[in-house]
């Protein structure tokens, strides 16, 4: 390659990165429009055609990312194995309730007091790292868990009895979140500047430190790192971008009750960051995407399957629940086996790979 084409390519990149990133946030932009109209330029598209996949659907998983990405700050950047995740959730959706339900407080200020109750809460949750190691502190994290959800369930039994707490309209001054589209332009960038926000802390002089923590808790510590304020603080960050998740899922779906925020629901995000990939930002999101969109993919499959009969109409149809599982569970077990960095991981050594063989003469 001669030195013109070297130099023509590097000053060419820019503009081609830059032409990436336009494309990329207009299809984001577009994206609301194709889903809620069903159709792309004026072409009709088939729910097929779509994955089977709504508004609603990519806003519940914007919202989830906020947990994927915070935990994987904590337990992949910061190296804090939680499994407690959903007790922060939780947290969100109680503050919102006391503040915004039973107070009428604005819908901004809920959020403030949720990403406030969220980094105290993770405080607290954070205490047990300064004492106990390993399987003693993932112990710790669970029955924080079950604590938080118990709270909660009196809370609701108290106030609002079975029938749930009930969340008002999400208000921005005049501006109603009433409509999924609305909800979408609130919620992507608030992802956006989240992801932003983690991406930009991870490089600073503290961030650094963070992961060598991470790596190696007694080297970090013989080179001047106070690794227990570290802790702290990556929990109470953590936490607190995990409420302010918890605000929004109870803001979004009206009316929660203690049951959504159960083991399962904390489970879900150490899957989403193994399935995208630990100590990655994009893997948590790519993860979120995987695990909120693929069942509604898998129901558009059964949908169409719903007239055929035999082994297809019973993996699709009659054990439909069983079968997404069965894939979730297949996928976490393959990934661990064969790629533990996820799937973020495996599409960055594949680039390589094939960058490296084409780099040669």
């Amino acid at each position: 390659m001669s030195q013109d084409t070297v130099s023509s390519s590097r000053t060419g990149l820019p503009w081609a990165r830059a032409l990436r990133w336009l494309v990329a946030v207009a299809a984001l932009v577009y994206l609301p429009t194709l889903l809620t109209e069903r159709q792309i330029f004026g072409y009709a598209l088939s729910n097929m055609q779509l994955l089977n996949i709504g508004l609603s659907q990519v806003n519940l998983m914007l919202i989830t990312m906020l947990g994927a990405l915070s935990l994987n700050y904590l337990t992949g950047s910061a190296g804090l194995i939680s499994i407690g995740h959903a007790a922060f959730y939780a947290v969100g959706a109680m503050s919102a309730a006391i503040t915004g339900s039973q107070w009428g407080w604005p819908f901004p200020a809920v959020l403030v007091v949720a990403a406030l109750s969220g980094a105290l809460a993770g405080l607290l949750a954070g205490l047990p790292s300064l004492r106990v190691r390993g399987l003693y502190f993932v112990l710790s994290t669970f029955a924080l868990h079950y604590i938080v959800v118990f709270i909660f369930m009196e809370y609701q039994f108290k106030f609002f009895d079975v029938v749930g707490v009930p969340y008002k309209a999400a208000e921005l001054g005049s501006w109603s979140l009433n409509t999924p589209i609305r909800w979408y332009f609130f919620l992507l960038p608030l992802v956006v500047a989240v992801y932003w926000l983690l991406h930009n802390s991870l490089r600073t002089r503290e961030g650094r430190a963070m992961q060598a923590m991470r790596d190696h808790e007694l080297a970090a510590t013989a080179n001047g790192i106070d690794v227990r304020i570290l802790r702290l603080k990556a929990f109470a960050f953590s936490s607190s971008i995990a409420a302010v998740g918890g605000a929004l899922y109870a803001y979004y779906l009206t009316n929660v009750t203690s049951e959504f925020f159960g083991i399962q629901f904390a489970i879900q995000f150490i899957a989403m960051i193994i399935i995208g990939g630990m100590g990655s930002l994009p893997g948590a999101v790519v993860g979120a995407a995987v695990w909120l969109l693929l069942p509604s993919i898998i129901n558009g499959f059964a949908a169409q399957a719903s007239d055929t009969t035999g082994l297809v109409r019973s993996m699709l149809v009659d054990h439909k629940p069983q079968l997404v599982q069965a894939i979730f569970g297949s996928v976490v077990i393959l990934l661990l086996i064969f790629a533990p960095w996820g799937i973020t991981g495996m599409v960055s050594r594949l680039r390589a790979k094939f960058a490296a063989k084409g780099a040669r003469p």
